[in-house]
């Protein structure tokens, strides 16, 4: 799904926080490899989703949900 479907998606389920996963891993299109991430967090906050954005590897709780935007940090 691309971004905007996968907030979609986590409206229509009716989901408490939405999870991305699978972006940034592999090098596998030829758009920037956070535009996903980008794309997703913009479209989340425009729709009141709540969102947890852990950096890669990160163990987090859900009553402490990671929104740091740690992939900013990383542009070239």
């Amino acid at each position: 799904m691309f971004p905007d479907e996968s907030v979609q998606a986590s409206i229509d389920l009716k989901a408490e926080v939405l999870f991305p996963i699978h972006w940034s891993k592999f090098d596998l299109s030829i758009h920037a490899w956070d535009e996903p991430i980008i794309r997703i967090t913009k479209e989340a906050a425009k729709k009141n989703v709540n969102i947890a954005t852990p950096m890669i590897g990160e163990v987090f709780e859900l009553t402490n949900l990671p929104k740091n935007p740690w992939w900013e940090k990383l542009r070239n």
